[in-house]
């Protein structure tokens, strides 16, 4: 069985995190997933940013997945809410997850 209420996962530059926080969003197997990260402040962070994106890549269920990922750093504030404008004008209602919350 999968979740039908979709879901969003905002990410970041913490891979480890991502990936456990991936790990419970694939036990329920939403059938969409959006996701949404930040860019790299610096050429040095895009080791992490792009392992954090990386973590979030093997998808074995039936879901229609949406990327919305930014080439430079927006910052937090802006980030979120531009993701979360993105969420809400493909989708009526969504979880909404963070790297960080499991």
């Amino acid at each position: 069985m999968s979740l039908r209420t979709p879901v969003a996962l905002i990410l970041f530059n913490r891979p480890a995190e991502t990936a456990r926080v991936f790990a419970a969003i694939a036990a329920v197997k939403p059938r969409r997933l959006l996701l949404i990260a930040d860019g790299p402040r610096t050429d040095s962070e895009r080791e992490w940013t792009d392992a954090a994106r990386h973590a979030v890549s093997k998808i074995d269920w039936d879901c229609q997945v949406e990327t919305n990922f930014a080439e430079e750093n927006l910052g937090c504030r802006r980030r979120v809410a531009s993701g979360l404008d993105w969420v809400f004008e493909r989708c009526e209602e969504a979880i909404i997850l963070e790297d960080d919350c499991l």
